[in-house]
């Protein structure tokens, strides 16, 4: 039976501008998704889950922000970076619902959901990289 394993880390390096662009594709949507104007949201009768939306997005963007930065470095992302810029990033959007003419208003909770996210997220990193890992050692004893 023939084999075929992926070795994620090249598997990401072979494709490091697609997932950059993917990155900053997801970027640009969660920005446009925060900071659009207040009166062109949708309401949904079904689906009103701001704060579940606010922790997928920032779930996902933590997790892209460390799969993009192993694209494109030979290292791992430090835990710093993948805690402070999402976390920034949120806080930033909440300054900039409060400044710009968007019918927005900042919102704490939104902060809270997006710092939950963001360890949802790296804790997923950290158990993709703890599986890269261990199939690495079971690799390196056979």
């Amino acid at each position: 039976m023939y084999d075929m394993k992926i070795d994620f880390i090249d598997f990401i390096q072979r494709f490091r501008l697609l997932i950059g662009g993917l990155y900053i594709t997801t970027t640009l949507l969660i920005l446009f998704g925060t900071l659009m104007p207040g009166s062109n949201i949708p309401e949904y009768k079904v689906f009103n889950y701001d704060k579940l939306v606010h922790a997928a997005a920032f779930m996902t963007w933590t997790l892209a922000t460390g799969i993009t930065w192993r694209a494109f470095q030979p290292k791992r992302a430090s835990l710093n970076v993948l805690i402070i810029a999402p976390l920034l990033f949120g806080v930033g959007i909440e300054i900039l619902q409060g400044i710009l003419p968007t019918n927005r208003s900042p919102e704490w909770m939104d902060i809270v959901f997006d710092a939950l996210g963001t360890f949802l997220g790296l804790l997923i990193y950290l158990l993709l990289l703890r599986i890269k890992d261990q199939s690495e050692r079971v690799k390196n004893v056979y």
